[in-house]
């Protein structure tokens, strides 16, 4: 059953962690958190690992793929098996998985082993991984909460994660320069066993347990027409599929705009991704605020991307540029929550993990593409334009996509005018 159904629009609860009244919920966040710190802290040490045995740009290129690649190429499929899954019992299997993934690439590193081809392959392992694990645990969540706290709870998820790249970097340098990235990866391994400990005491008698996709022969194909047939949730994921792999590519323009225009050390790159994760926080909990999200939060949420990316595409001055990434951040997040929720509200609870992954894939499997796209656009025309030119595409796509809204809304109530007359 849709979930937009379900949900009393007149419910006027706006507390933003109204979700953590639910033990279930508090257990189930407090191993996210810990879990999520130890994972960003690995992807950390892996870039610095890869550094360490000599590799260069196009390697730190090739590495950041195999993370992504498999949401790309695998995560439609995913979705679909979390679908069909028992969820909880899936995500332990998962963690329990990651977990031997750090503690193998841990064994490697302390014995001397590593090398870079063997570093690709265990980061594809955990790619796969987490194609699995991203869009079970996402909508595991929603079962911890009745309906109308869907949107509160998918946002708090966000929060935790994003409140995780705060700390896990910062964690993963200072570890690897006192002691070295094994430790890192050890530690990672171990923050597993929290996660793991946490689904273990959970109250499975206070689930909200969503019904199971049935059998099919084309469950990723079912996943997509499902999105395809509402006009309002196509336009969702068409609007943030473009900016998804043209507006949020920081990890390639941010570098550029550092050294070429703002004329800083690299170090400021770090620090522009930190203040950046200040806005990402209060972006989840503004949704997070929310019983049913309309679509002109995810409107407004893409016209302030546009602008603020614009400003630090633009910016010349260090200050300027840190207080212009915060707006950023809020605005990215916002984006990517409130489209997801958009699509989640309108979404059977038999197609729920598959649109998830979807959402999944656009986010993080559209990296790979972008990626490569900005870095080209910045060695051709420079720091400005690797980040300007998504500003542009994303305010462009922005408007067609509200115009496009507009004429389906004034189509619909001309129908029952016509059909009085």
């Amino acid at each position: 059953m849709c979930l937009r159904k379900l949900v009393d629009p007149n419910v006027k609860d706006t507390n933003p962690l109204r979700s953590f009244q639910e033990r279930n919920v508090r257990v189930f966040f407090g191993g996210l958190a810990i879990s999520s710190i130890g994972t960003w802290a690995q992807l950390t040490a892996v870039i610095l690992l890869v550094r360490e045995l000599g590799g260069g740009g196009l390697e730190l290129g090739i590495v950041t793929a195999c993370q992504f690649l498999p949401t790309l190429l695998i995560g439609l499929y995913a979705g679909a098996v979390a679908d069909r899954s028992d969820r909880h019992r899936l995500i332990m299997a998962l963690q329990a998985a990651m977990g031997v993934q750090a503690l193998v690439l841990a064994i490697v590193t302390f014995s001397g082993a590593a090398t870079i081809p063997l570093v690709y392959g265990l980061t594809i392992v955990f790619g796969l991984l987490n194609a699995f694990d991203g869009p079970s645990r996402r909508t595991f969540s929603t079962e911890l909460v009745t309906a109308d706290r869907l949107a509160n709870v998918l946002s708090l998820a966000t929060s935790v994660i994003t409140g995780a790249r705060m700390f896990g970097p910062a964690m993963a340098a200072i570890l690897v320069a006192v002691a070295g990235p094994g430790w890192v990866f050890l530690l990672n391994g171990v923050t597993y066993l929290a996660f793991l400990f946490a689904m273990r005491r959970m109250d499975e008698s206070r689930f909200h347990p969503l019904a199971r996709a049935p059998q099919s022969r084309t469950p990723v194909r079912d996943g997509l027409r499902e999105v395809w047939s509402v006009p309002e949730l196509r336009i969702t994921v068409i609007l943030f599929a473009v900016i998804a792999t043209f507006a949020y590519n920081h990890l390639v323009g941010f570098p550029l705009l550092v050294t070429e225009r703002l004329m800083e050390d690299e170090s400021l790159f770090g620090w522009l991704l930190s203040a950046m994760s200040i806005g990402n926080v209060f972006g989840s909990l503004m949704i997070a605020r929310l019983t049913i999200v309309r679509s002109r939060w995810m409107y407004g949420s893409a016209i302030l991307l546009s602008l603020s990316l614009a400003g630090v595409a633009l910016s010349t001055q260090s200050v300027a540029t840190f207080l212009l990434v915060i707006p950023l951040g809020l605005a990215a997040t916002s984006l990517n929550n409130a489209s997801t929720i958009l699509v989640q509200q309108k979404t059977d609870d038999g197609m729920r993990s598959r649109i998830m992954a979807l959402m999944s894939v656009l986010f993080l499997g559209s990296t790979p593409i972008g990626g490569p796209i900005t870095g080209a656009v910045g060695d051709a025309f420079g720091a400005m334009w690797a980040n300007l030119y998504g500003a542009l595409i994303a305010g462009a796509a922005t408007a067609i996509a509200l115009l496009l809204t507009w004429l389906g809304r004034t189509r619909r109530s001309a129908i029952p005018q016509s059909n009085a007359s």
